[in-house]
């Protein structure tokens, strides 16, 4: 299998006493994927080129072995990306920051990735091609029974807290992802700020395991560890769902050099990512196997009703949701991205650089030949 891990995971998250963390395998019925249709008309014999290959390069994806990139893998494994002519090389990394450096010094082609990438989009240098998985709940930031916050509602209804608890307040998480968002904008429900408290960054397992020992006072985190912290005691302060006030779309994106001479290969791309999509939505018992027998692959296990959880809120773009009115192409990014350049994250004469990345074209065309 062409796949390589672009990181090394702390000793923390390849323990696994630290965490707890489709259907039709042929597509939809009466209909037939574009790579499908292009599979045959791309074979060629040509000395150096990939068999099937329209560029004869390797597509270079890189991704976390989480719920977003469940597909990548999921497509690659099915032979999806083989039946369309790819030559598909997966690169796995901890969080989006990595992804977003990888990128920067172009050693992967295309990001299939998580809040992190709304950084990367700001300088310009790359296209937005998909929506990728979407979060309708499940992260959230916990607190220790015992602390003065739970015992306050919060301004937010489901969310607990005040500006008088919640000032001074350390929180563990790693910076520039949803946790942080999550810290920020709950901070904010209060009328305090980033400068009223401390984000101290670690990584997911990591910080996990200290807040656990001891360390901090809230923790912003995801499955499975959201799952085990509630079986543990603690109390759920914030969610996203009550962070963002409505669900939060990942991001797929590639270099611009890649999304001008390799359109026809991010369309196939695309079409296998999404096909895959289809099916894990469609069978909920495929997708908990597999994911959990890839996760574990990766040092990360899930127990069953992590994984459930997990199912039950974080869903999977097809091309009949994308691009619609209910999830307008690249409204996460774009809001995320004017959110923190309020919040002095991304530089004002950046911001417009998330827009004008965004090209939906490749969708249209794949939604035009799907019917969808």
């Amino acid at each position: 299998m062409k796949r390589r891990i672009a990181f090394l995971m702390s000793a923390v998250l390849l323990v696994s006493s630290l965490t707890g963390c489709g259907g039709n395998a042929g597509g939809s019925a009466g209909s037939t994927s574009a790579a499908q249709q292009n599979s045959e008309a791309k074979e060629t014999s040509e000395e150096g080129q990939t068999k099937g290959s329209l560029s004869g390069k390797t597509l270079r994806v890189g991704t976390m072995p989480v719920t977003i990139g469940v597909p990548v893998q999921y497509a690659y494994d099915k032979g999806y990306f083989d039946e369309a002519g790819l030559d598909v090389e997966i690169v796995l990394f901890a969080t989006g920051a990595p992804v977003n450096e990888a990128m920067a010094a172009g050693e992967i082609d295309v990001a299939v990735s998580g809040m992190a990438s709304v950084y990367a989009l700001a300088t310009g240098l790359y296209t937005y091609i998909g929506d990728g998985s979407i979060t309708l709940d499940g992260e959230a930031i916990y607190a220790r029974s015992n602390s003065d916050i739970v015992k306050e509602e919060g301004v937010i209804p489901g969310t607990k807290g005040s500006a008088e608890t919640v000032r001074g307040k350390s929180i563990l998480g790693p910076l520039a992802t949803t946790a942080h968002f999550m810290a920020i904008k709950y901070a904010e429900s209060f009328g305090l700020t980033s400068d009223d408290f401390t984000m101290m960054s670690m990584e997911y397992a990591q910080a996990y395991q200290a807040f656990i020992m001891g360390d901090g006072d809230l923790l912003a985190t995801k499955p499975p560890y959201t799952s085990q912290l509630e079986n543990e005691g603690y109390v759920r302060v914030c969610g996203i769902s009550e962070a963002m006030g409505s669900p939060m779309v990942n991001a797929i994106y590639t270099q611009n050099s890649i999304f001008e001479d390799r359109q026809e290969d991010l369309k196939l791309f695309l079409d296998c990512y999404y096909r895959a999509c289809e099916e894990l939505n469609q069978d909920k018992d495929l997708r908990k196997d597999y994911s959990m027998k890839w996760y574990e692959e990766n040092g990360i296990t899930f127990s069953e009703g992590d994984m459930e959880d997990e199912i039950e809120t974080k869903i999977y773009h097809t091309l009949k949701t994308l691009d619609t009115e209910e999830y307008p192409f690249g409204f996460t990014m774009m809001s995320i991205g004017e959110f923190f350049m309020e919040q002095g994250m991304i530089d004002k004469e950046n911001l417009p650089n998330i827009k004008a990345c965004m090209n939906d074209s490749v969708i249209k065309e794949l939604k035009a030949e799907s019917g969808k």
